[in-house]
């Protein structure tokens, strides 16, 4: 694969984990009436996982080292985006991130149903 298809791929990942910490936000919000709301609306779009998890992190309970590792494959994105790769460990940097997106997705899942509780 190239690294532009895999930074492309990272990037979709931090996309969907932003989505999810915003929805999550809005149900932690709303409760039971999450439903009603129209949900994300476009002129307040965020496009970046660390910012979500800047704004809305606190309220849901996770943990600010979070948002550190969220900047750091954020700036590992834009490397496979408009760089190519240099050596043998950055396969291995992509997997690691890859499973940084399912555990950080996991802390918030796991933080909605302990507020909903």
């Amino acid at each position: 694969m190239s690294a532009k298809l895999i930074g492309n791929g990272l990037r979709e990942l931090d996309l969907f984990l932003t989505d999810l910490i915003v929805e999550a936000a809005r149900i932690d919000r709303l409760g039971a009436h999450a439903g009603r709301d129209p949900g994300i609306h476009p002129g307040r779009r965020i496009f970046s996982a660390a910012e979500a998890w800047r704004r809305t992190g606190p309220q849901l309970g996770l943990a600010a080292e979070g948002r550190a590792r969220l900047r750091q494959m954020r700036a590992a994105q834009n490397r496979h985006c408009f760089g190519q790769w240099r050596d043998a460990a950055s396969g291995a940097a992509m997997q690691r991130d890859c499973a940084d997106y399912a555990r950080l997705a996991g802390e918030v899942l796991t933080a909605v149903r302990e507020r909903l509780r």
